[in-house]
């Protein structure tokens, strides 16, 4: 039964992200839906979804193209979950938060949560206490070992306590119009994500600082002994006088935080052909893009947590803010007959968002309160991407790189740096005229390594599904730590 519950309750979790991010469709999410979640950020040159990457790509598959005027769209909706490996999250964070004191009352809490159930004094060390012959070492041994103990669970929380979703939708417009000498782009895309994560501030424990406050306090009158003390900076100690049970608790502003964007996004390029040679041709492109973006940000106190669930069930109920702004790529790519290479540089105007506020009172730790402050605000950073390709001459093969020069940061706070690799297969046949297969990994923040495949059924129909190749194991499955998935439909005229 618990393995069931285990089950629904991660099911809910995923559940929860997955409508955060697409209540009303949301923000970048650097995951290219279509073909292009095989194939990368690259062009690839097979039929329209080719030109949602690279802005001067447009012009360069329209050269090649027998048609010279609108060259149709892609359809394409994908999804993304990804989870850091802790067993039933919901259980973890609600064992872990015991251990942490409430916030005043009055000022603490979140949504659906009450700190004044949570047990007084924290958690039970166990009958380590005799008031007649106290024994001060093993009484800190045992609040070190608790310690310990709990500071590896904040680095798991760190590194490992988040669940992340995304959602994607994409439709780009070719056209072959000559106006102005180019070819245009349109685009209406929607993405969005969420996640929930774990803000930690190391536990500050002193045990010479500690020995010294036991030695006081059982120095003091038993009646004058109070029944709960700091024994160092960050642990709290409250020894029951009655059973001399010795509970144990933290002091600090580690925290659950969620946050969420929505987007809506509006885009125009223009591409041409800018020098022709007998070794192959350069293509130029720019693209403006209006970013329609809705953010929202929760953040609540370890010590003020009662339970995950409600409050994770909270944040799709959470206010949004908008904020609009415009953002600039440029693009260059040099084709040959049998290989190309190109470079863009996005967010060249690294336009800047700001999320809503959160409420700081319940805190007192200057870098905890600092690290919220500069959470408020998200710039998408400045990027160049790289990527080059080989064809067979018929262009029925082709194999693809793609590389981020640099590291970039999306709206949650993650950093990515992507490196992709990809092989195509292109046929006559009209139940499966293409193959793909496709490898990627992250060379920054998570350093997620994915493999993936697609097909292209009915020469209209996309399918990719891509797998991470790092694990985790839930109620005893080892199953892949993320997974992504498109469905698109293209049609070319």
């Amino acid at each position: 039964m618990q393995k069931g519950n285990s089950f629904i309750r991660g099911a809910t979790l995923a559940c929860v992200l997955l409508w955060t991010a697409s209540a009303a469709i949301a923000g970048p999410v650097y995951q290219p839906a279509g073909a292009n979640l095989t194939y990368g950020d690259v062009t690839h040159g097979q039929r329209v979804q080719s030109a949602s990457g690279n802005p001067a790509a447009a012009a360069a598959d329209l050269a090649r193209s027998s048609k010279k005027r609108t060259r149709g769209t892609v359809l394409s909706l994908a999804v993304g979950l990804e989870y850091g490996n802790v067993q039933n999250l919901f259980d973890f964070y609600d064992k872990v938060t015991l251990a942490y004191e409430p916030s005043d009352p009055g000022i603490g809490g979140g949504p659906g949560q009450d700190p004044g159930d949570k047990p007084d004094g924290g958690i039970d060390l166990g009958d380590i206490w005799d008031s007649l012959d106290p024994d001060f070492q093993e009484t800190i041994n045992a609040v070190a070992r608790e310690v310990v103990a709990q500071t590896v669970l904040l680095a798991i929380i760190k590194d490992e306590g988040y669940g992340k979703a995304w959602v994607a939708a994409d439709a780009p417009f070719v056209l072959g119009a000559e106006h102005f000498g180019g070819t245009w782009t349109y685009g209406v895309d929607w993405s969005g994500t969420s996640k929930a994560f774990g803000l930690v501030q190391p536990i500050d424990f002193d045990e010479d600082a500690a020995r010294q406050a036991l030695e006081d306090w059982f120095n003091l009158l038993p009646i004058d002994r109070p029944v709960q003390f700091e024994l160092s900076d960050d642990v709290l100690l409250a020894i029951e006088p009655v059973t001399d049970a010795v509970r144990f608790a933290i002091e600090n502003d580690s925290s659950i935080v969620s946050k969420a964007s929505r987007t809506t996004e509006l885009n125009i390029g223009y591409s041409r052909n800018a020098w022709t040679h007998e070794k192959g041709s350069l293509y130029l492109g720019a693209e403006a893009r209006l970013y329609l973006m809705r953010l929202s940000r929760l953040s609540v106190r370890f010590g003020d947590i009662t339970d995950s669930e409600e409050l994770f069930d909270a944040i799709r109920d959470n206010n949004f803010s908008n904020d609009n702004r415009i953002g600039i790529d440029i693009g260059a790519l040099w084709v040959g007959e049998n290989y190309q290479f190109g470079a863009q540089l996005t967010n060249v105007n690294e336009p800047k968002f700001t999320f809503p506020d959160v409420d700081l009172a319940p805190y007192v730790d200057d870098r905890i309160i600092g690290l919220l402050q500069k959470d408020q605000s998200y710039t998408m950073d400045r990027q160049l991407k790289f990527e080059a390709s080989l064809f067979t001459n018929d262009r029925s093969w082709s194999t693809h790189i793609g590389f981020d020069a640099d590291s970039a940061t999306d709206p949650m706070g993650d950093d990515f740096q992507w490196l992709t690799w990809s092989a195509g297969f292109l046929t006559e046949s009209w139940w499966i005229p293409g193959v793909r297969i496709g490898y990627r990994q992250n060379l920054a923040g998570t350093e997620m390594k994915y493999a993936s495949i697609g097909v292209t059924a009915f020469k209209i129909v996309n399918f990719d599904l891509a797998s991470a190749l790092d694990t985790v194991v839930i109620d005893g499955t080892k199953l892949p730590q993320g997974i992504m998935f498109s469905l698109g439909f293209q049609l070319a005229w």
